[in-house]
This record gives C-alpha cells, sequence and structure tokens, in this order.
C-alpha cells in the first residue's frame, strides 16, 4: 500500500512540477457529492439553528469545493445545490463522492430495464429543473430510446415506460437500475458508456467473421464497440475479452488497413485483476476521444488502476497513459476534469476505515492528460468522525 501510494505521489508531483496550468486550475476544481442516506439540511450559516435554504433530498447531487470548518462541535462543508449555497453538516454515513458518468451496469441504448430501490422522477427533457412526466414506482419496465445525456451531475436516459408508452428522461444514479434486455449485436455484448450516438462508428461487421482468430484461443469475448477513436476516418472496433483459465483480461483495438482488421492496440491486464470500467470520454480539445479503461486489483483492499487511451494520428496506434494506482480507489469524471481518490490513513486508523481521502484531478493541458492538483481531505462519508 505505500509503495502504490507513493508511485501515485511521485507521479503527480512531476505532473505538477511541469504544468503551466496549476495556478489557475485550483479556482474550478469541483467535487460532486450525494445524499446516499436521507435527506440533508442545507443551512444559511454554520448553525443547527440557522435558516434552511434547501432539502437535499436522499439520490440529489451536489458541488463541494473543499472548503470546511468546525462550529458546534461538528464538522461542516461549504456545497452547492442547485442554485443555493450554504452548510451541510450530515452524520457519518450519508453522503460521499459520486461519478456524474458512472452509469448502471450495461445500460445502453434500446436496452430494457428496472428500476430499483426507490421510486423515480421522470422529466419531460434532460434536467431536474424541466417539468415531471411521472413518478415511476420500483420495479418500473422502461426502455432506453435515446442518450445518454450527461448533465445537471447525472447521466441522463430517454426512456418509454410499458406497457403505458409515456416516454420522458430519467436520471441514471445509486441504486443503479437493473438491465434484464442488454444490447448484442451478432452474438456479441455492446461495451457500455461509449456513447455509441456521439462516439460509436458503423462499417465494422466484416471483424465479427474473423474476431476469434484475432484473440488467443482460450479467451471470450467480454464486450465489443466499434468507435471514433480516429476521429471518424475509419472505425476502431474495442475488444475486451477474458481468459478464464489464465484469470486475466485484455484490451485490444483493431483497424481496418488495406481490407485487413489489423491490431493497433494491445494490452494484458494482471492475472486475478478485473476490468471494472471501460467508457469513452471527450477529454482533450482534439477532434479525438479518450479510452478510459479502470482494472481493479483485489487483495487485503483494492487497487485501482487507472489507464487512457488515445488514438496518435502519426503512427496511426492507440497508445496507453497510466494515470497511476489508487489504494481503495475510486473516481468521478465532472466536465473534462478526472478525480482520482484514494485512502489517507491516520496512524491509529485500520485497514476498513480511513477517516481521508487523498484527491488527484487530471485536465488536458494543450498536450495531454496531466496532474494540475492534489490534496488530502476528510472523507465525506465520515464527515464527522474525521480529524482532520
Amino acid at each position: 500500500m505505500r509503495l502504490v501510494k507513493f508511485l501515485s505521489l511521485a507521479c503527480l508531483i512531476l505532473g505538477l512540477c511541469f504544468s503551466p496550468y496549476l495556478a489557475t486550475a485550483q479556482a474550478g476544481i469541483e467535487m460532486v457529492l450525494q445524499a446516499y442516506n436521507g435527506d440533508v439540511m442545507l443551512y444559511e450559516r454554520t448553525s443547527l439553528s440557522s435558516r434552511v435554504l434547501a432539502v437535499i433530498k436522499a439520490g440529489d447531487r451536489f458541488i463541494w469545493r473543499a472548503d470546511r470548518t468546525d462550529a458546534e462541535g461538528r464538522q461542516w462543508f461549504f456545497v452547492q445545490f442547485d442554485r443555493f449555497f450554504g452548510w451541510i453538516s450530515p452524520n457519518d454515513d450519508t453522503v460521499d463522492f459520486a461519478d456524474p458518468t458512472g452509469i448502471s451496469p450495461l445500460m445502453d441504448r434500446s436496452v430494457t430495464f428496472t428500476t430499483t430501490g426507490n421510486n423515480r422522477t421522470l422529466y419531460s427533457a434532460a434536467g431536474r429543473s424541466n417539468p415531471m412526466v411521472a413518478v415511476l414506482p420500483v420495479g418500473t419496465t422502461l426502455t432506453v430510446l435515446d442518450a445518454p445525456v450527461v448533465t445537471d451531475l447525472y447521466t441522463w436516459w430517454k426512456v418509454r415506460v410499458q406497457p403505458s408508452g409515456i416516454q420522458g428522461w430519467i436520471a441514471d444514479t445509486v441504486p443503479n437500475f437493473q438491465v434484464t434486455e442488454p444490447l448484442r449485436v451478432y452474438g456479441y455484448q455492446v461495451c457500455d458508456n461509449f456513447d455509441l450516438k456521439t462516439f460509436g462508428m458503423p462499417g465494422w461487421d466484416s471483424i465479427v467473421r474473423v474476431l476469434p482468430r484475432l484473440l488467443d484461443p482460450d479467451e471470450q469475448v467480454v464486450c465489443l464497440a466499434s468507435t471514433k477513436m480516429d476521429s471518424g476516418v475509419s472505425p476502431i472496433v474495442v475488444v475486451l475479452a477474458r481468459s478464464e483459465s489464465r484469470v486475466q483480461d485484455s484490451l485490444r483495438t483493431f483497424a481496418l488497413r488495406g481490407g485487413t482488421w489489423t491490431p493497433i492496440f494491445a494490452q494484458y491486464a494482471e492475472p486475478y485483476a478485473r476490468t471494472e470500467r471501460l467508457s469513452m470520454h471527450q477529454l482533450r480539445g482534439d477532434p479525438f476521444p479518450s479510452l478510459l479503461w479502470n482494472v481493479r486489483y483485489q487483495g487485503t483492499g483494492s487497487v485501482l488502476q487507472a489507464n487512457l487511451l488515445h488514438f496518435n494520428p502519426a503512427t496511426g496506434l492507440v497508445e496507453l497513459q497510466r494515470l497511476g494506482e489508487y489504494y481503495k480507489g475510486s473516481m468521478q469524471i465532472n466536465a473534462r476534469q478526472l478525480t482520482f481518490f484514494q485512502a489517507n490513513y491516520l496512524p491509529d486508523e485500520p485497514n476498513c476505515c480511513p477517516s481521508g481521502v487523498e484527491r488527484y484531478v487530471f485536465e488536458w493541458n494543450g498536450f495531454s492528460i496531466a496532474p494540475i492538483y492534489s490534496d488530502v481531505l476528510p472523507r465525506p462519508s465520515r464527515i464527522q468522525s474525521a480529524r482532520r
């Protein structure tokens, strides 16, 4: 654990030393939080007797920029919720980080899914400021018609309610939806979180005939997607595969060159590691979208390895950039900023229960996705017990 944290910190320091954007980046750094377990009062001042500006309902998301203080024997965060700015002081295990681009597993266009956990609101358009169409009870079955759209700190899907046929937009949030009919083509699972409407590419069908020969004999396709990683010149097919005998994931990309499907990237994950997330994003100031590949190593804790893949038009290859390894790590993407969190322990804290987090923020600096900021914060879910 100490080695992983040292390597992450060393990588970050090197990036900060050469980042021309460091001096101006801090003011624009935000973290997205969500009320997971009960409502949270938003107060005008740091006092439980001050005026309540708004009630942050369970499931609501809001912005925290790391401003905090102690008052009345409690710790307080200064946050933005909708149009309100104020102070919250929830009990432990009430709020934590949330990822606006995180979605329910297998969610995609045309899939069928059911709602879980609690009643969900259907809106006339993406965004909670729009008129409500209906309140959907737990277990409602829906089909995705369009999207995704990321706005208002959520990923939104345009859906049709079965069997009524009512249409509207629904936010993808925790607890996740349950996909019952996933998106498949030619018998293969399509990778979710690729935003195929924006980043998908036709003209890849011929790879299906030769795909088994492009993988190792003991590998099976987990999912695939045809993308515009080269900005749409030709389809680049991303394939996530897995060898159960070697307990190992692999990631490959293929391009059609001279009528032949040619590998332009291949990487094996460490044995026993598992791909946690594979998603496409527009993070840079160029027409080439980036592919995020997060791999989780399990052990006494867990380590999140973050990888970013870019197409290089000069070489015609897809290249990998390591973004670090994070102990008990998590992440969120807000606009074009990638933020990674890892556990930060005080000397007397057990491995199960860190009260702090280290934050590492990455952003496009005109040349590469580079670290722009880091700090140590109280863990939001331990806001009252964190001694920081």
